[in-house]
């Protein structure tokens, strides 16, 4: 199987993005790294092991435009498979086996992987994600061609709604039927800055925390107030009833 791994970057430092890289290189099976800078190029990215794609300006949408640009390249380029890892995290050395191996015995279109929570000081942080049937971060999609079809919703989703992009994604996978299955190891390394993790396992959040709640409060609130002709228009372009928080 011919793997694509998309990840967008933007400001993070030389450090960060080669821990993300290096992870790639080591995976026990060949995967090709797209690295998608979303208006700041580094580099020093020229001479990596990745294809390395410069957009000529920064989209403030979460990586959504990098992963649309990079699922098409991939796409159109004979890839079985595309996954997304953001920037800041890393993949354990057999996470892409792992996830060919179970779509291999399940056939399913998409296969889940599961994450391990880290503080920015990279100590692990005892956070139980939700289920699958519930949310599923963009790091722990793995698509194959079947479900080809969603991944321009990263491009088509309005902009307000970026914030809880992977949400949406997994909501058109789910209401257009694609069978998933999950592997439970957890091979996602995911370092968090959302405070209500921490909040649950009775810690303070780090400087830096972000609120999840009121951000997606705000895109909801964007999506009220839109005229019904408009909420019409873009429910069609996802092809999809948006009931976020209705």
């Amino acid at each position: 199987m011919k793997v694509a791994v998309i990840t967008p970057y933007h400001n993070e430092t030389e450090a960060i993005l080669r821990r993300c890289m290096d992870s790639i290189v080591a995976q026990t099976v060949p995967v090709t790294h797209f690295m998608i800078s979303d208006g700041v190029p580094q580099e020093a990215l020229d001479s990596a092991p990745v294809r390395h794609v410069k957009l000529g300006a920064a989209h403030a949408d979460w990586g959504d435009t990098p992963r649309a640009v990079g699922s098409v390249l991939a796409m159109r380029e004979g890839f079985d498979a595309l996954t997304y890892l953001d920037a800041d995290n890393y993949y354990l050395a057999d996470h892409i086996e792992l996830m060919i191996e179970a779509q291999a015995k399940s056939a399913a279109d998409i296969v889940v992987a599961s994450r391990f929570f880290l503080r920015p000081d990279g100590s692990v942080l005892p956070y139980e994600e939700d289920p699958p049937e519930k949310h599923v971060d963009t790091s722990c999609m793995f698509i194959t061609r079947p479900a080809f079809g969603v991944t321009p919703l990263w491009a088509l989703m309005p902009r307000p709604f970026s914030v809880m992009g992977d949400r949406l994604v997994w909501a058109a996978i789910k209401s257009r039927g694609h069978r998933w299955v999950r592997v439970e190891e957890k091979t996602v390394a995911y370092f968090t800055l959302w405070a209500s993790m921490y909040r649950a396992c009775g810690e303070d959040p780090p400087p830096g925390a972000k609120e999840f709640t009121e951000m997606s409060a705000q895109a909801l609130e964007w999506w009220r107030a839109l005229p019904q002709a408009e909420r019409t228009i873009h429910e069609k372009v996802l092809g999809m009833k948006v009931n976020f928080g209705n």
